[in-house]
């Protein structure tokens, strides 16, 4: 067993006897891995447990072995402090729903620095974001998709309008198939993958597409379980 320096996401966190936490986080370094931390629940610790919030982003030194299933944490710190997503609804919700897509989809236990980048900088914009964000969390999840090998064809035509969910291209109207979703939430799909930074859309279709794109990672990630934070989304953005 050794001692590595990492940056990690943290997932989740769990309590575990009366003063420690088990934590799944997700390493620039080595892929998903759960770690345990001791002594952080002490009626003293406050600040201590909030480090290990779902959501941030660490810097922390581990001992880690290939023989070991759970790691011990011995030092953290924030990589990154947040503004926004700390103290607003709207960024703070939108970042809870990142964090539950990823932690229902990433199982692997290697390293893949283009996909922890990428999660790290979706959570920093997230957090400097000025802008609306009614399209940050349909953005991540379509995006996220190519990371992890089905991200949808962009072959959208005025000949093929509907997007196949089973299939993940755009298909003709006269398919029949049980999976297309309808004509409004494909352009917008299609608008959205293109990098359309404001598309025009009413709250129903994206409502819809944002259900649309949960059955599409049900239909391509196995054993993928509905998000305890889609409600949340839905009603927030409602």
């Amino acid at each position: 067993m050794g001692l590595e320096k990492l940056n990690g996401i943290v997932f989740k966190a769990l309590p575990y006897s009366e003063t420690s936490l088990i934590l799944d986080i997700y390493s620039r370094q080595n892929g998903l891995h759960s770690y345990i931390i001791s002594g952080i629940r002490k009626k003293k610790s406050t600040v201590g447990q909030n480090l290990y919030k779902p959501l941030n982003l660490l810097n922390f030194i581990a001992y880690t072995s290939d023989q070991e299933k759970l790691f011990r944490i011995k030092e953290a710190k924030y990589d990154y402090l947040y503004n926004q997503v700390n103290r607003s609804v709207i960024p703070s919700t939108v970042a809870m729903f990142m964090i539950d897509l990823c932690r229902s989809t990433i199982k692997e236990r290697e390293s893949n620095l283009e996909l922890y980048d990428y999660i790290m900088h979706q959570l920093l914009e997230l957090d400097q974001a000025s802008e609306a964000l009614i399209y940050h969390h349909l953005k991540f999840a379509i995006e996220l998709s190519q990371y992890l090998g089905f991200y949808p064809r962009d072959n959208w035509t005025e000949d093929t309008p509907i997007f196949n969910l089973e299939i993940g291209v755009f298909t003709p109207h006269s398919t029949g198939s049980n999976y297309g979703i309808t004509v409004e939430e494909s352009k917008l799909l299609f608008e959205l993958m293109s990098g359309d930074s404001s598309p025009q859309s009413d709250k129903i279709i994206r409502q819809k597409l944002l259900d649309s794109l949960m059955k599409y990672y049900q239909l391509h990630v196995e054993g993928f379980k509905p998000l305890s934070s889609l409600e949340v989304c839905r009603t927030l953005f409602s």
